[in-house]
């Protein structure tokens, strides 16, 4: 289905389609004066890679409202996020290489290819029915040396780890292999032990390591989110030391 059959379908509320595209039209020319002649010092010395980071730090405070339920927060973090890609394709724009409106085109074409249920002739029972096939294009679309390729390297640790053992399990391989939790994860249990007790630093780190990737191998198999977790874990442990002294919710079996 052509893009312009997909915006005549689509369902519109509230304000027009014209509306909603010139106030996105207004960020982009309000990006386009901070750059230009006569702009913001600051804006214009700006790199992709100098901006790296800004993304980083406004996606990380969207995720803090969402886990907050402030929705005024999410509308405001929403926005900075919004203004920071319109931002990065701008200066890529002024490479003569894409511009926001071109990210807009190609994410528009890969989201209706990815639903071909919705935009085709394809039929699905459910959700599941829907990752499944998913699951299935993709690996029928990658070779073995190919699967890690797409996974970006600058995630976060623990959920760099559990992203790895995701997409390995998408081509039939157990990044930890064992049919129990205990087979999974006690072999780099009682190796980090042996480590803690007799080994020098560069062992120790080594050997933890590997037992918070099993730890990661074995959230994905039981369908845990050990990011999820953890945080949870953390906030519990904030929230019993601010309400009990220095006593955590950790101190407990609870």
């Amino acid at each position: 289905m052509a893009q312009k059959e997909v915006l005549q379908s689509a369902p519109a509320e509230g304000k027009s389609i014209s509306d909603r595209t010139g106030a996105l039209e207004k960020l982009d020319r309000l990006v386009a004066r901070l750059r230009g002649e006569g702009g913001c010092p600051w804006d214009r010395k700006q790199t992709p890679a100098s901006m790296r980071i800004y993304l980083i730090e406004e996606m990380y405070e969207l995720v803090d409202a969402l886990d907050k339920e402030d929705e005024a927060g999410v509308l405001e973090e929403l926005g900075d996020v919004l203004f920071q890609v319109f931002f990065m394709a701008r200066l890529f724009e002024e490479k003569g290489l894409f511009s926001i409106f071109d990210v807009a085109d190609k994410n528009t074409e890969k989201m209706i290819s990815r639903h071909p249920h919705v935009f085709g002739d394809v039929t699905v029972k459910d959700a599941a029915d829907v990752r499944s096939r998913w699951h299935t294009f993709k690996k029928g679309s990658q070779n073995i040396n190919s699967v890690l390729a797409s996974v970006p390297r600058s995630l976060p640790s623990l959920l760099l780890a559990y992203r790895v053992c995701e997409r390995v399990s998408r081509v039939g391989f157990d990044a930890c292999p064992g049919r129990g939790p205990r087979e999974v994860i006690g072999p780099s249990v009682e190796a980090f032990l042996q480590a803690a007790e007799n080994s020098g630093q560069e062992d120790l780190e080594k050997s933890l390591g590997n037992m918070l990737f099993a730890v990661c191998c074995l959230s994905h198999r039981l369908g845990v989110h050990p990011d999820t977790a953890l945080k949870q874990a953390v906030e519990r442990f904030a929230e019993g030391f601010s309400s009990g002294g220095q006593k955590g919710d950790n101190d407990s079996d609870n």
